[in-house]
C-alpha cells in the first residue's frame, strides 16, 4: 500500500467555522484562527472565547468549543484506498469528533487520546469534555445525515481500570 503522506508543511484539513477567538500553535508560534486557514500536522488547536471546527481531508470533522485544547499528533491519508493514520489529544475542554474516511475504512489506525483515557473508534459522532485534573467524560452521540437519517455506532473507551464500549446514543462513561 502507497500513502500519500502529508509533510509537515502540508496541509491536512481547514478551520471551516470559527465564532470568537482561538489560536493555532504551530512551531511554537501563534496563529489566529480564520475561516479556511489550513491545518498541518503537529498543530494545537486552543480556543478562548471561541469555537473551532475542522474538516479533514477525509471528512473526518473535529469541533473544539470554548476554553479548549487539541492536538493534532498524526494525519496520514490515501484517498484513493480511504486509509490511513489519524492520532489526536483532547487536552483540555470539550471536543465533539466525526469519523471520516479513516475510521470507516481502517478504525485501528485512529487513535484518540485524553489525558485519562484511549478511544477506540468504530465509525461514529461522540464528544470528550476534560476537567482540568485531566478527568474525562466521554458521550457517545447518533450520527445524522442531511435527510434526517440517524444511526449509533460505537466505541471503546480505555483506561488503566479496564475498558467499557458504548453502543447506545448518549451512553456516557467517565474516566478520572
Amino acid at each position: 500500500i502507497i500513502f500519500y503522506a502529508t509533510p509537515l508543511w502540508g496541509s491536512i484539513g481547514n478551520v471551516d467555522q470559527v465564532e470568537g477567538n482561538g489560536v493555532i500553535e504551530r512551531n511554537k508560534e501563534d496563529t489566529i484562527i480564520q475561516e479556511e486557514l489550513e491545518i498541518e500536522q503537529f498543530d494545537t488547536v486552543k480556543t478562548g472565547n471561541g469555537k473551532v471546527g475542522i474538516l479533514f481531508i477525509d471528512d473526518t470533522r473535529v469541533d473544539v468549543t470554548q476554553h479548549s485544547k487539541l492536538i493534532i499528533d498524526e494525519f496520514v491519508f490515501d484517498p484513493n484506498s480511504g486509509t490511513g493514520k489519524l492520532s489526536i489529544k483532547a487536552a483540555l475542554g470539550t471536543v465533539r469528533y466525526a469519523s471520516g474516511q479513516i475510521a470507516k475504512n481502517s478504525r485501528q489506525d485512529v487513535k484518540i487520546t485524553t489525558p485519562t483515557a484511549t478511544i477506540g473508534v468504530r465509525g461514529t459522532d461522540f464528544s470528550m469534555t476534560i476537567d482540568e485534573l485531566g478527568g474525562s467524560t466521554i458521550i457517545l452521540l447518533p450520527s445524522c445525515d442531511v435527510s434526517g437519517n440517524c444511526f449509533v455506532g460505537e466505541i471503546s473507551v480505555e483506561s488503566a481500570a479496564g475498558q467499557v464500549i458504548l453502543n447506545q446514543a448518549f451512553q456516557a462513561t467517565q474516566v478520572n
